[in-house]
């Protein structure tokens, strides 16, 4: 498997925008790829395991949007104190990330998508390799 670049830096660019909290890019079966810096190794395993499953679940709900096929975008939860958003980031990857409930939604759903953009390829994921039985 090819070893995926450190895109750290670039997470903590994005929680840098007002009410942003934290970010997370995660591969599509649920496991943490990077944080922000401020962002516990346990919290970033347990969000990418929820991130994942958001978008697996949100995928599914197309036809329920449009009769024709559409494609999924973001997903966005609103709690008391803030949002979760989550988008792809690149082939087999995701980003998640938080704000706080006075974020701009449109301004920082249009800052991850910059950051995908920007980063481009850097962000996806190889999908891992089985592994061959011991005997």
């Amino acid at each position: 498997m090819t070893k995926n670049p450190d895109v750290s830096w670039i997470l903590d660019e994005l929680v840098k925008a007002p009410h942003a909290r934290h970010a997370v890019l995660l591969s599509a079966d649920g496991l943490q790829r990077a944080a922000s810096s401020e962002v516990k190794p346990d919290v970033a395993d347990r969000v990418s395991a929820i991130a994942s499953g958001m978008q697996s679940l949100s995928r599914n709900g197309g036809d329920f949007v449009s009769a024709k096929p559409t494609a999924w975008q973001q997903t966005m939860v609103q709690f008391q104190d803030g949002f979760l958003f989550v988008i792809a980031a690149a082939d087999g990857a995701y980003l998640v990330a938080s704000a706080g409930p006075d974020v701009d939604v449109s301004a920082f759903s249009y800052d991850m998508a910059k950051m995908v953009e920007r980063l481009g390829d850097e962000m996806a994921v190889a999908p891992r390799e089985p592994q061959a039985e011991s005997a």
